[in-house]
């Protein structure tokens, strides 16, 4: 179920924290975004994807959060790819510092077999770049993520390793 309201009168700061409440209490997903509304004003536009099961607590924290006076629900139909994860293994070179780590890689499927996507999972990657930082090797996570994604693309048939050189 797809929830939608909007809000034109809470600063920013708060935003974060209904974020996280809103998770904690079971929401799969939410977004806020902004909005230009009538006579100029601004606002934000709040959707939440969530179970059934959730709703009656979701609203009752946006509805104490927000000060909303109603919430517009939507049901809907979600198309999932068939999808594997596996984890591959990542060999950084940096001048002369070696660097192995795991990465699972989310491949996406289309007629169970052909791959029409793939991902890096944030979390291993992040670690990876903290493990960098902290050697003083100073890559952006985006960067990073690309190499790694770019590297799988070319291996995608492959059982093969991930070996990832750089200069630095």
């Amino acid at each position: 179920m797809l929830l939608m309201t909007t809000v034109d009168d809470i600063p920013a700061e708060s935003l974060p924290y209904i974020i996280d409440r809103t998770m904690e209490l079971g929401a799969n997903n939410i977004h806020v975004l902004n909005a230009i509304t009538k006579k100029g004003r601004m606002e934000y536009i709040v959707l939440v994807d969530v179970e059934e099961k959730f709703l009656d607590d979701i609203c009752s924290l946006l509805a104490l959060e927000f000060g909303t006076l109603g919430i517009k629900t939507f049901k809907y139909d979600h198309v999932k790819f068939p999808y594997d994860v596996e984890s591959k293994v990542v060999k950084l070179e940096v001048n002369d510092l070696q660097l192995e780590s795991e990465v699972r890689i989310k491949y996406m499927k289309k007629e169970g077999t052909r791959i029409i996507s793939l991902k890096a999972e944030y979390a291993d990657v992040q670690s990876i770049a903290q493990s960098l930082n902290s050697k003083g090797i100073s890559i952006p996570l985006s960067k990073l993520k690309t190499l790694i994604e770019a590297e799988c693309y070319k291996k995608v048939l492959k059982q093969e390793n991930i070996v990832i050189s750089l200069q630095n």
